[in-house]
């Protein structure tokens, strides 16, 4: 099997891996898995980075990783919108 074909199955295998993100919050394009080192619990919310997610944007993980899921709206003052975050066992 060619590089080129691992290549395009590896990444067919990580597309459909997150396919099970609900489209009414957020969908494959603003959702990326996440080292769940990189988030922060403060009380009900929690940060990524610079971005908070409240407590109604908590969801419970379906792989047991992390994945934060925000919009880049581009040319507005605000940076990034967060959507919903998905994490091991979350109550919600």
């Amino acid at each position: 099997m060619s590089l080129s074909a691992v290549k395009h199955l590896i990444i067919a295998a990580l597309m459909l891996a997150h396919s099970w993100y609900p489209q009414e919050r957020c969908h494959d394009k603003e959702c990326r898995p996440v080292p769940c080192a990189e988030l922060h619990y403060d009380g009900d919310s929690v940060r990524y980075g610079g971005i908070y997610f409240s407590k109604r944007m908590i969801r419970e993980s379906r792989d047991q990783g992390c994945h934060v899921c925000y919009a880049d709206p581009m040319g507005s003052i605000i940076p990034y919108v967060p959507l919903c975050v998905f994490v091991p066992q979350a109550t919600s």
